[in-house]
Order: structure tokens, then sequence, then C-alpha cells
């Protein structure tokens, strides 16, 4: 880290990010702070400021299909723990297990099956059957 220009911080920014995931996923905020800020701070600071508390807080999309994209991209991108703490943020939101599986059969023709196969089987794990 270059310690002559430190970055800029912005408590309500990052306040913002927090609640949002302790509201959606309480457990994803626990561990974020639990695991990371011990070893890099600034990486918690990061990642509660920007995705959590600017890009969910923009408007133009409604939390639904912003989470949606978020998902997608997890997904295709094999980000397998982040998406299954994204799950969490989805059921928050209201997504049923039903909806996830369906968002992510679209993405078999486009991303493969693997893809396919991963995402439902990280929504099976964070949705068990009842």
């Amino acid at each position: 880290m270059n310690t002559q220009n430190p970055p800029a911080h912005d408590d309500a920014r990052m306040e913002r990010g927090l609640a949002f995931v302790r509201k959606h996923n309480p457990a994803a905020a626990k561990a974020l702070l639990e695991q990371l800020s011990d070893i890099a701070p600034d990486l918690v600071r990061l990642v509660a400021e920007f995705p959590f508390g600017d890009m969910y807080a923009r408007g133009g999309l409604g939390p639904k299909l912003r989470q949606a994209a978020t998902l997608t991209a997890l997904a295709c991108g094999g980000h397998e723990a982040q998406l299954r703490i994204h799950i969490g943020i989805a059921h928050s939101l209201g997504f049923t297990r039903d909806e996830l599986v369906e968002l992510f059969m679209q993405l078999a023709p486009y991303a493969g099956f693997p893809v396919t196969i991963n995402a439902v089987l990280a929504v099976k794990e964070v949705y068990p059957a009842s």
C-alpha cells in the first residue's frame, strides 16, 4: 500500500454497504469482518463501500434484477464461495429456490453445463429441500 497517498475513507459508504450485507446476509457480513479485518482491513472497506455501498444503492435497477446480474457474473466466473453468499442475499431479497434454479438454467446455452450445474448445486446447499 502506498503510505504517502492513503486511500480516502468514506464512512457513510462503508456503513451503507455493511448495513446492506448485514440486512440481507448477516452471516456473510460477520464472516467478512472476522476473516479479513485483521489481515486486509482496506479490502473489507473496498468490498463494503464499492459493490454494496455504491452499486447496490444505485437507481436504475431494482435490487432483485441487480442481484440476478451479480449471481450470473459470479456463476460464470466460477466464484462459488461468493456465489453462495449472494444466493443467501437473493433469498433475503425474495428469490425462491425455483427462480434461482431457472436463472441458472438460462446460463447453460451461453456459459455451459458445468457453470449451470455448479450454480444449481450451490442453490441446493443454501436452500435445502423443504
